[in-house]
């Protein structure tokens, strides 16, 4: 994964309901959009967030090409 140190990027997803939800993608910065909206119904829509997940915030290492759902 590149550039860990500048921090993941966040995707918010919105359901049909309105309620939101944030993900991040262990993806190139780029990919990101696109590689949550593979995960997620079709019907939700999902915009790349401005927040990024730091090292310090995340729980766990995700592994090159994940996609997880993240509670801030």
């Amino acid at each position: 994964m590149a550039n860990v140190g500048a921090g993941m990027p966040l995707v918010e997803v919105t359901a049909p309901d309105g309620s939101k939800s944030l993900w991040v993608a262990a993806v190139p910065h780029e990919a990101a959009l696109e590689t949550v909206k593979q995960v997620i119904p079709p019907n939700y829509v999902a915009a790349l967030s401005r927040q990024r997940l730091t090292i310090t915030r995340k729980a766990e290492i995700l592994r090159p090409g994940e996609v997880r759902r993240v509670k801030l």
